[in-house]
């Protein structure tokens, strides 16, 4: 959003939210190695639970991406070509949606595999690719302002709401603390 709001690129609303989305899964990619650690072996004889290690690192890395999110959302009107204001407060769920089913992605691969950063970090890119085929009767990604809009936002509200219940099972099953391996 950098880009096209210093350039004094006047894009409309479908153009000006697909550069939002585009940016909203490149900061997601990041965010997927959150439940990365690779400190574990070392960190096994801390007197800290793995949930409150995890609850710390997702704590932090929400706080960026909410500073990021914030700032791109807030360049966006100065992108757009427009004299209606660009609904900002519509677009907010969509990237706290996609991040809690990518840390959802991320604890239960790293709970089997070790590192669950890698698989998590491609699931926003994929859903971002099958999202964008969606029919438009049950589209996802749409511009503000469309006739469907309104309704995208129930979608991604319930998409929201499903993320943190799998996001809350998934955490459920980490281990209550970590085992010494002598």
């Amino acid at each position: 959003m950098v880009v096209p709001a210093l350039s004094g690129a006047e894009l409309d609303f479908l153009d000006a939210t697909l550069v939002l989305h585009l940016a909203m899964v490149t900061l997601l990619v990041g965010a997927a190695f959150t439940m990365d650690d690779p400190a574990r072996p070392l960190a096994e004889v801390l007197p800290i639970s793995v949930k409150a290690t995890t609850a710390i690192r997702m704590g932090l890395v929400g706080l960026v991406v909410s500073g990021f999110w914030a700032v791109i959302l807030w360049l966006a009107p100065y992108t757009v070509d427009s004299g209606v204001p660009y609904p900002r407060a519509g677009l907010v769920v969509e990237a706290y949606a996609t991040l809690a089913w990518v840390w959802t992605i991320a604890v239960l691969v790293a709970t089997r595999r070790g590192a669950g950063g890698v698989v998590a970090a491609s699931f926003p890119l994929v859903l971002a690719a099958v999202m964008a085929m969606l029919p438009d009767s049950v589209a996802l990604f749409v511009a503000p302002g469309a006739p469907t809009y309104p309704a995208s936002r129930l979608r991604w509200a319930a998409l929201l709401l499903t993320g943190l219940v799998a996001l809350w099972c998934a955490l459920a099953g980490l281990p209550r603390r970590r085992l010494v391996s002598r």
